[in-house]
């Protein structure tokens, strides 16, 4: 989802630096945004960046993803296959970093999103193994 129209990419800096988020450019053009112990991309360049998550939340200094494995949520770093149990507080914090970003740059809050339902993962266990899979 883009962000507000006619909003320079100087504006959505300054913005999010207001609400005390670390904003700094990331290697590959993007905008990367730090606060909570979380961290977001934001992808294009100038007018229109684009967030389309998933937020992050930094475990031992590793980037990791939210993901659903039926019976629990963890995190789960792509870079090295490793995860961590959740906490709630954790959690919590993950979906105010989200609601936050998406409040900024005036993006729609949809009720599943809300409830963090919205997982980067998941996988169910019981699915492995079956004949139709």
């Amino acid at each position: 989802m883009a962000t507000k129209k006619g909003v320079s990419a100087q504006d959505i800096r300054t913005q999010f630096e207001k609400e005390g988020f670390a904003v700094a450019d990331a290697p590959d053009g993007r905008l990367e945004l730090k606060k909570l112990g979380c961290v977001a991309y934001l992808d294009g360049q100038r007018e229109g960046r684009k967030y389309e998550g998933p937020p992050y939340f930094v475990v031992h200094g590793i980037n990791c993803e939210l993901e659903d494995r039926g019976y629990q949520k963890f995190w789960f770093s792509r870079s090295d296959g490793r995860r961590f149990p959740i906490r709630k507080a954790d959690l919590e914090t993950l979906h105010s970093f989200d609601e936050q970003i998406r409040h900024i740059l005036g993006m729609k809050s949809l009720y599943h999103e809300s409830l963090g339902s919205r997982n980067a993962r998941t996988v169910y266990d019981r699915l492995e193994g079956r004949a139709d899979r």
